[in-house]
Protein backbone atom coordinates (compact mmCIF):
# COMPACT_ATOMS: atom_id res chain seq x y z
CA UNK A 1 0.00 0.00 0.00
CA UNK A 2 1.39 3.47 -0.76
CA UNK A 3 0.74 6.25 1.85
CA UNK A 4 2.04 9.34 2.55
CA UNK A 5 3.63 10.03 6.28
CA UNK A 6 3.92 12.52 8.04
CA UNK A 7 5.64 12.86 11.97
CA UNK A 8 5.68 15.92 13.86
CA UNK A 9 5.88 16.75 17.70
CA UNK A 10 3.36 16.74 20.17
CA UNK A 11 3.39 16.20 23.69
CA UNK A 12 6.50 16.00 25.87
CA UNK A 13 7.89 12.70 24.43
CA UNK A 14 5.73 12.18 22.17
CA UNK A 15 5.75 12.30 17.99
CA UNK A 16 2.45 12.05 16.04
CA UNK A 17 2.55 9.94 12.58
CA UNK A 18 0.15 11.11 10.14
CA UNK A 19 -1.15 8.69 7.50
CA UNK A 20 -2.56 10.50 4.74
CA UNK A 21 -5.79 9.31 3.60
CA UNK A 22 -6.63 6.33 5.69
CA UNK A 23 -9.22 7.21 8.56
CA UNK A 24 -10.67 4.33 7.65
CA UNK A 25 -8.39 2.20 9.89
CA UNK A 26 -9.39 3.63 12.72
CA UNK A 27 -9.39 1.45 15.71
CA UNK A 28 -7.19 -1.08 14.18
CA UNK A 29 -4.06 -2.37 15.92
CA UNK A 30 -1.36 -0.50 14.91
CA UNK A 31 2.86 -0.77 15.27
CA UNK A 32 5.38 1.44 13.80
CA UNK A 33 8.97 0.64 12.87
CA UNK A 34 12.27 1.65 11.56
CA UNK A 35 13.78 -0.49 8.88
CA UNK A 36 17.16 1.51 8.91
CA UNK A 37 17.86 -0.03 12.47
CA UNK A 38 17.92 -3.23 13.83
CA UNK A 39 18.37 -1.76 17.46
CA UNK A 40 14.83 -0.10 17.82
CA UNK A 41 12.03 -2.64 18.52
CA UNK A 42 8.35 -1.95 17.09
CA UNK A 43 6.75 1.07 18.61
CA UNK A 44 3.11 1.07 20.64
CA UNK A 45 0.73 2.87 18.56
CA UNK A 46 -0.40 4.91 22.13
CA UNK A 47 -3.34 6.84 21.12
CA UNK A 48 -5.24 7.04 17.37
CA UNK A 49 -7.72 9.72 16.32
CA UNK A 50 -8.55 11.26 12.91
CA UNK A 51 -8.50 14.28 11.52
CA UNK A 52 -10.36 14.52 7.97
CA UNK A 53 -9.36 11.68 6.28
CA UNK A 54 -6.24 11.66 7.72
CA UNK A 55 -5.12 8.71 10.39
CA UNK A 56 -3.17 10.53 13.25
CA UNK A 57 -1.04 7.95 15.10
CA UNK A 58 0.70 8.84 18.68
CA UNK A 59 4.04 7.08 19.95
CA UNK A 60 6.19 7.55 23.02
CA UNK A 61 9.39 9.18 21.18
CA UNK A 62 11.32 10.24 24.19
CA UNK A 63 13.79 7.23 23.83
CA UNK A 64 14.19 8.22 20.69
CA UNK A 65 15.82 11.19 20.97
CA UNK A 66 18.93 9.58 21.30
CA UNK A 67 19.24 7.69 18.09
CA UNK A 68 17.45 9.75 15.73
CA UNK A 69 18.34 13.25 14.91
CA UNK A 70 16.11 16.29 13.81
CA UNK A 71 15.91 17.35 10.38
CA UNK A 72 17.17 14.35 9.43
CA UNK A 73 15.40 11.56 6.50
CA UNK A 74 14.40 8.29 8.18
CA UNK A 75 12.31 5.32 7.23
CA UNK A 76 8.83 4.48 8.78
CA UNK A 77 7.00 1.62 8.08
CA UNK A 78 3.58 0.79 9.38
CA UNK A 79 3.45 -3.57 8.76
CA UNK A 80 -0.09 -3.55 9.42
CA UNK A 81 -0.96 -1.52 6.04
CA UNK A 82 2.16 -2.58 4.26
CA UNK A 83 3.13 1.32 4.23
CA UNK A 84 7.12 2.08 4.19
CA UNK A 85 8.17 5.80 3.72
CA UNK A 86 11.16 8.34 4.41
CA UNK A 87 10.00 10.97 6.73
CA UNK A 88 12.28 13.99 8.37
CA UNK A 89 11.95 13.31 11.56
CA UNK A 90 11.10 16.62 13.86
CA UNK A 91 12.97 17.61 17.14
CA UNK A 92 11.06 16.30 19.80
CA UNK A 93 11.23 17.75 23.46
CA UNK A 94 12.01 14.78 26.27
CA UNK A 95 10.67 14.30 29.48
CA UNK A 96 13.78 14.62 31.26
CA UNK A 97 15.23 17.39 33.36
CA UNK A 98 18.68 17.99 35.48
CA UNK A 99 19.05 20.26 38.40
CA UNK A 100 21.86 22.65 39.57
CA UNK A 101 23.09 23.30 43.49
CA UNK A 102 24.31 26.44 45.03
CA UNK A 103 27.48 25.89 47.45
CA UNK A 104 26.92 28.05 50.73
CA UNK A 105 30.18 29.94 51.23
CA UNK A 106 29.31 32.81 53.79
CA UNK A 107 30.66 32.56 56.91
CA UNK A 108 34.29 31.77 55.83
CA UNK A 109 35.63 35.63 55.94
CA UNK A 110 34.19 35.93 59.77
CA UNK A 111 36.33 33.03 60.98
CA UNK A 112 39.37 34.21 58.96
CA UNK A 113 38.72 37.98 60.57
CA UNK A 114 38.15 36.45 63.91
CA UNK A 115 42.02 34.47 63.46
CA UNK A 116 43.55 37.56 62.42
CA UNK A 117 42.29 39.59 65.35
CA UNK A 118 43.48 36.73 67.94
CA UNK A 119 47.27 36.90 66.05
CA UNK A 120 47.47 40.99 65.89
CA UNK A 121 46.65 40.71 69.82
CA UNK A 122 48.91 38.17 70.52
CA UNK A 123 51.19 40.36 68.90
CA UNK A 124 50.89 43.45 70.31
CA UNK A 125 51.45 41.78 74.04
CA UNK A 126 54.93 40.94 73.64
CA UNK A 127 55.49 44.42 72.95
CA UNK A 128 54.47 45.25 76.35
CA UNK A 129 57.14 44.73 78.70
CA UNK A 130 58.26 47.97 81.09
CA UNK A 131 56.06 47.28 83.31
CA UNK A 132 58.23 45.20 85.96
CA UNK A 133 59.93 48.93 85.82
CA UNK A 134 57.04 50.77 87.38
CA UNK A 135 57.48 48.18 90.11
CA UNK A 136 61.01 48.55 91.07
CA UNK A 137 59.69 52.03 92.40
CA UNK A 138 57.54 50.93 94.81
CA UNK A 139 60.42 48.85 96.20
CA UNK A 140 62.35 51.45 97.09
CA UNK A 141 59.96 53.70 98.42
CA UNK A 142 59.00 50.72 101.11
CA UNK A 143 62.68 50.27 102.05
CA UNK A 144 62.98 54.11 102.22
CA UNK A 145 61.11 54.41 106.03
CA UNK A 146 63.04 51.33 106.51
CA UNK A 147 65.98 53.60 106.37
CA UNK A 148 64.27 55.62 108.63
CA UNK A 149 63.26 53.31 110.95
CA UNK A 150 66.79 52.12 111.73
CA UNK A 151 68.13 55.52 111.44
CA UNK A 152 65.83 56.29 113.98
CA UNK A 153 66.44 53.44 116.22
CA UNK A 154 69.95 53.64 115.95
CA UNK A 155 70.45 56.74 117.41
CA UNK A 156 72.91 55.96 119.68
CA UNK A 157 75.43 55.23 116.84
CA UNK A 158 77.99 57.75 116.07
CA UNK A 159 76.69 60.39 113.24
CA UNK A 160 79.37 59.87 110.59
CA UNK A 161 78.71 55.65 110.84
CA UNK A 162 75.13 56.52 110.06
CA UNK A 163 75.79 59.14 107.23
CA UNK A 164 78.29 56.36 105.71
CA UNK A 165 75.32 53.60 106.34
CA UNK A 166 72.32 56.03 104.41
CA UNK A 167 74.64 56.17 101.90
CA UNK A 168 75.60 52.40 101.31
CA UNK A 169 72.20 51.80 101.48
CA UNK A 170 71.06 54.61 98.85
CA UNK A 171 74.01 53.36 96.27
CA UNK A 172 72.36 49.80 96.63
CA UNK A 173 69.16 50.79 96.25
CA UNK A 174 70.23 53.19 93.02
CA UNK A 175 72.03 50.23 91.76
CA UNK A 176 68.72 47.78 92.09
CA UNK A 177 66.70 50.10 90.15
CA UNK A 178 68.98 51.23 87.38
CA UNK A 179 69.57 46.88 87.24
CA UNK A 180 65.64 46.39 86.75
CA UNK A 181 65.09 49.54 84.67
CA UNK A 182 67.80 49.06 81.82
CA UNK A 183 67.24 45.06 81.13
CA UNK A 184 64.22 44.74 79.21
CA UNK A 185 65.37 47.18 76.68
CA UNK A 186 68.10 45.43 74.82
CA UNK A 187 66.34 42.55 75.17
CA UNK A 188 62.62 44.07 72.98
CA UNK A 189 65.16 45.79 70.45
CA UNK A 190 66.80 42.57 69.90
CA UNK A 191 63.35 41.00 69.72
CA UNK A 192 62.37 43.95 67.05
CA UNK A 193 65.49 43.57 65.18
CA UNK A 194 64.67 39.95 64.65
CA UNK A 195 61.35 40.49 63.52
CA UNK A 196 62.25 42.72 60.94
CA UNK A 197 65.09 40.49 59.54
CA UNK A 198 63.05 37.07 58.97
CA UNK A 199 61.09 38.53 56.63
CA UNK A 200 63.97 39.55 54.58
CA UNK A 201 65.59 35.81 54.67
CA UNK A 202 62.45 33.96 53.50
CA UNK A 203 61.57 36.42 49.91
CA UNK A 204 64.58 35.24 48.27
CA UNK A 205 63.90 31.44 48.18
CA UNK A 206 60.65 31.50 46.24
CA UNK A 207 62.36 31.96 43.07
CA UNK A 208 64.94 29.23 43.63
CA UNK A 209 62.59 27.31 44.01
CA UNK A 210 60.87 28.17 40.64
CA UNK A 211 64.33 27.94 38.65
CA UNK A 212 64.83 24.40 39.46
CA UNK A 213 61.20 23.29 38.75
CA UNK A 214 61.54 21.55 34.88
CA UNK A 215 59.23 22.43 32.31
CA UNK A 216 56.68 20.32 32.30
CA UNK A 217 56.74 18.07 28.50
CA UNK A 218 54.24 18.57 26.04
CA UNK A 219 52.02 15.62 25.79
CA UNK A 220 51.91 13.77 22.00
CA UNK A 221 48.55 13.87 19.94
CA UNK A 222 46.97 11.32 18.47
CA UNK A 223 46.31 11.22 14.37
CA UNK A 224 42.88 12.87 13.91
CA UNK A 225 42.22 10.00 11.48
CA UNK A 226 42.57 7.95 15.00
CA UNK A 227 40.52 10.34 17.21
CA UNK A 228 38.48 10.45 14.37
CA UNK A 229 37.50 7.02 14.78
CA UNK A 230 36.97 6.51 18.20
CA UNK A 231 34.56 9.15 18.11
CA UNK A 232 30.85 9.13 18.19
CA UNK A 233 28.51 9.73 15.21
CA UNK A 234 27.11 13.67 16.85
CA UNK A 235 31.24 14.40 17.60
CA UNK A 236 32.14 13.41 13.89
CA UNK A 237 29.61 15.58 12.69
CA UNK A 238 30.48 18.60 14.97
CA UNK A 239 34.43 18.00 14.96
CA UNK A 240 34.63 17.07 11.22
CA UNK A 241 36.41 20.53 9.51
CA UNK A 242 34.92 19.14 6.09
CA UNK A 243 32.37 16.81 4.86
CA UNK A 244 34.65 14.87 2.60
CA UNK A 245 36.05 13.35 6.41
CA UNK A 246 32.79 12.55 7.41
CA UNK A 247 31.99 10.59 4.08
CA UNK A 248 35.27 8.95 4.15
CA UNK A 249 34.38 7.73 8.46
CA UNK A 250 30.64 6.90 6.95
CA UNK A 251 32.42 4.57 3.87
CA UNK A 252 34.73 3.12 6.56
CA UNK A 253 31.96 2.43 9.25
CA UNK A 254 29.87 0.59 5.85
CA UNK A 255 32.52 -1.50 5.79
CA UNK A 256 33.41 -2.32 9.01
CA UNK A 257 29.07 -3.02 9.27
CA UNK A 258 28.80 -0.53 12.13
CA UNK A 259 25.10 -0.05 9.41
CA UNK A 260 23.75 2.72 11.84
CA UNK A 261 26.43 4.96 12.13
CA UNK A 262 26.98 4.17 8.49
CA UNK A 263 23.98 5.73 7.11
CA UNK A 264 23.78 8.59 9.80
CA UNK A 265 27.06 9.74 8.81
CA UNK A 266 26.51 9.40 4.53
CA UNK A 267 23.41 11.41 4.98
CA UNK A 268 24.77 14.26 7.10
CA UNK A 269 27.57 14.82 4.51
CA UNK A 270 24.91 13.82 1.62
CA UNK A 271 22.65 16.97 3.41
CA UNK A 272 25.49 19.30 3.21
CA UNK A 273 26.23 18.69 -0.47
CA UNK A 274 28.55 16.19 -0.89
CA UNK A 275 28.14 14.31 -4.24
CA UNK A 276 30.07 11.07 -3.04
CA UNK A 277 27.67 10.30 -0.02
CA UNK A 278 24.74 10.87 -2.34
CA UNK A 279 26.08 8.40 -4.69
CA UNK A 280 27.06 5.80 -1.98
CA UNK A 281 23.35 5.98 -0.65
CA UNK A 282 22.01 5.95 -3.91
CA UNK A 283 23.74 2.54 -4.53
CA UNK A 284 22.24 1.51 -1.03
CA UNK A 285 18.39 2.17 -1.71
CA UNK A 286 18.96 1.06 -5.26
CA UNK A 287 16.36 -1.76 -6.09
CA UNK A 288 18.92 -2.26 -9.07
CA UNK A 289 21.47 -5.46 -7.94
CA UNK A 290 19.86 -4.92 -4.06
CA UNK A 291 22.04 -6.82 -1.49
CA UNK A 292 19.87 -7.85 1.32
CA UNK A 293 21.17 -8.03 4.77
CA UNK A 294 23.51 -4.92 4.61
CA UNK A 295 23.05 -1.40 5.63
CA UNK A 296 19.64 -1.02 3.91
CA UNK A 297 16.94 -3.54 5.06
CA UNK A 298 14.89 -2.92 1.88
CA UNK A 299 15.35 -0.95 -1.41
CA UNK A 300 13.68 2.33 -2.00
CA UNK A 301 13.32 3.06 -5.36
CA UNK A 302 12.44 6.95 -4.96
CA UNK A 303 15.17 7.28 -2.43
CA UNK A 304 17.94 6.21 -4.78
CA UNK A 305 16.43 8.12 -7.53
CA UNK A 306 16.71 11.21 -5.94
CA UNK A 307 20.18 10.60 -4.25
CA UNK A 308 21.43 9.84 -8.08
CA UNK A 309 19.47 13.27 -9.15
CA UNK A 310 21.47 15.20 -6.32
CA UNK A 311 24.42 13.26 -7.33
CA UNK A 312 24.30 14.46 -11.16
CA UNK A 313 23.19 18.11 -10.58
CA UNK A 314 26.52 18.57 -8.24
CA UNK A 315 29.12 17.22 -11.12
CA UNK A 316 29.60 13.49 -9.97
CA UNK A 317 30.11 11.54 -13.44
CA UNK A 318 30.10 8.69 -11.80
CA UNK A 319 26.14 8.44 -10.55
CA UNK A 320 25.02 8.88 -14.17
CA UNK A 321 25.63 4.81 -14.75
CA UNK A 322 23.81 3.78 -11.84
CA UNK A 323 21.49 6.41 -12.70
CA UNK A 324 20.78 5.11 -15.85
CA UNK A 325 20.45 1.54 -15.14
CA UNK A 326 17.83 2.45 -12.53
CA UNK A 327 16.02 4.20 -14.90
CA UNK A 328 16.14 1.42 -17.28
CA UNK A 329 14.27 -0.93 -14.07
CA UNK A 330 11.94 1.30 -13.65
CA UNK A 331 10.90 1.97 -17.08
CA UNK A 332 10.50 -2.17 -16.87
CA UNK A 333 8.46 -1.82 -14.08
CA UNK A 334 5.87 0.59 -15.18
CA UNK A 335 4.98 -0.76 -18.04
CA UNK A 336 3.90 -3.84 -15.83
CA UNK A 337 1.61 -1.97 -14.39
CA UNK A 338 3.63 -0.55 -11.25
CA UNK A 339 2.21 2.90 -10.24
CA UNK A 340 4.92 3.83 -7.64
CA UNK A 341 7.57 3.22 -10.49
CA UNK A 342 5.64 5.17 -12.96
CA UNK A 343 5.39 8.19 -10.22
CA UNK A 344 8.96 7.97 -9.37
CA UNK A 345 9.83 8.36 -13.30
CA UNK A 346 7.42 11.44 -13.37
CA UNK A 347 9.56 13.32 -10.52
CA UNK A 348 12.79 12.67 -10.83
CA UNK A 349 13.45 11.93 -15.11
CA UNK A 350 11.55 15.48 -16.47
Amino acid sequence: MSSQLKVFASAPGEAVIAVVGQAEHYGNKLTISFPQFSSIASQPVLQQAVEGNDLLLTIDADSLGDILEPDSPYQIKIPELECVATVIWPEIIARRGNSKGVINTIGASSKTTSIIEEKEEIQIQPEIQPEPIVQSEPVIEEEAPLLHEESKSSSSMPFIASIAAIFVIAGAGGAFWYIQHKKPQPEAKKEQVVKKEEPKKEQPKAPEIAKTQPPAAPKPEPSFAETLQKMSVPDVINKAPNTVLITKEGKRRLEAKQYDDAVLLLENAASKGDVTAMLTLGLLYSPVNFKEGGAIPSPDMREAARYFQKAVEGGSKEAEAPRASLKEWLTKKAESGDDMARLTLKDFWK
